[in-house]
């Protein structure tokens, strides 16, 4: 073999084992388990010391901020208005906080179950609020009127 075909080879080689690790670290940061929080109450021991992702809504009131807003306490559930004595959450977040996170607003967390059952997320995104508001068939005929 040349040494022109030897660097072709191993720089082929060199390539695919980048675009492996790639895809391998990807696809275990995206197997993430996505889980509702009545869902983790009833499967709470399968994930002790497992990183997954929390989704829910935030409850009115709960939001706590500490450490000059660098750590927010608050509590989430799957459902606020319909019953009050759904499941609920403790959540313990440290990092950025997005605007759009505030009372009732839609939150996906990923991090683990820390100490007291609170679950420590170190990634948070908070769901921005529909702006759609539906019209009735009256409305719209006068708009174009």
């Amino acid at each position: 073999m040349t040494t022109k075909k030897i660097k072709f080879i191993a720089g082929f080689a060199v390539i695919v084992a980048s675009l492996l690790t790639m895809i391998v670290y990807s696809s275990e940061k995206m197997s993430l388990y996505y889980l509702t929080v009545s869902e983790l109450e009833a499967r709470e021991t399968e994930f002790a010391n497992t990183r997954f992702k929390l989704a829910g809504k935030v409850i009115p009131g709960s939001i706590i901020s500490r450490d000059g807003n660098r750590t927010v306490e608050f509590e989430i559930s799957d459902l606020i208005d319909q019953d009050p004595s759904a499941s609920k959450r403790t959540i313990r977040y440290s990092g950025v906080v997005p605007d759009t996170f505030r009372e009732e607003a839609d939150v996906v967390l990923e991090g683990k179950i820390g100490p007291n059952g609170i679950f420590v997320a170190d990634d948070m995104l908070a769901k921005c609020p529909s702006k759609y508001e539906s019209q009735s068939y009256e409305e719209i005929k006068a708009s174009y009127e």
